[in-house]
């Protein structure tokens, strides 16, 4: 008995709807591993960035900080490839992370942004240090919507810290800057301290 190479009709559709499901399977895994633990960013100009999208209706547009004179315009952020939260693209910006909370919404929304420029120049986070319990920030969004925060306390972490309060919050709406702070480390380019300031939405 001779048997015939010749495949099924339905055989070749099968195939391709495998394929079909493995592609679609393999980008749900990449975007659940980019949503998995967030790292505290190491801020400085050497921080590898990550593309930006264009623009965002209703998403955070301009952070204001009166007490320290910060009026800036809002990037949008997610991860570098080691894991950390990417940092702003300019020294002025700051970076909001997009896998977290919006500001306003339950949970702990976090924006980052560097305390020096690439050359030597104040980044929009050079006097973050500053700020006083009660300290107002706000946030408006694309259409114009504000929401304030007030600050609560400021922590200084060393730079291998991965603390759980920055980026998960059971209950309340809280908002976390991040900047770098202690000394310059000519090594690994980076500063060895991180400061992180702890606001609540204001009542």
């Amino acid at each position: 008995m001779r048997f015939s190479k010749k495949q099924p009709e339905w055989f070749g559709s099968a195939v391709g709807l495998a394929m079909v499901l493995g592609v679609v399977l393999i980008v749900l895994i990449a975007r659940l591993a980019d949503r998995g633990t967030v790292k505290l960013p190491l801020i400085s100009p050497h921080t590898t960035k990550v593309n930006l999208p264009t623009s965002y209706q209703g998403l955070p547009a301009r952070i204001l900080i009166p007490d320290i004179g910060v009026d800036a315009a809002i990037e949008y952020l997610g991860l570098t490839p080691s894991g950390d939260m990417a940092a702003p693209l300019g020294s002025t910006d700051v970076g909001w992370y997009r896998y977290g909370p919006l500001p306003g919404e339950t949970g702990s929304a976090v924006m980052d942004g560097h305390v020096v420029g690439p050359a030597g120049e104040e980044g929009v986070f050079f006097k973050l240090n500053q700020l006083q319990a009660g300290a107002i920030i706000q946030i408006i969004d694309a259409r114009g919507k504000m929401v304030s925060f007030t600050v609560i306390r400021s922590e200084s972490f060393d730079q291998l810290d991965q603390p759980i309060a920055v980026f998960s919050s059971s209950s309340g709406t809280h908002l976390n800057l991040i900047t770098c702070g202690g000394d310059w480390d000519q090594v690994t380019r980076h500063y060895l301290k991180r400061l992180v300031v702890f606001a609540d939405q204001s009542p």
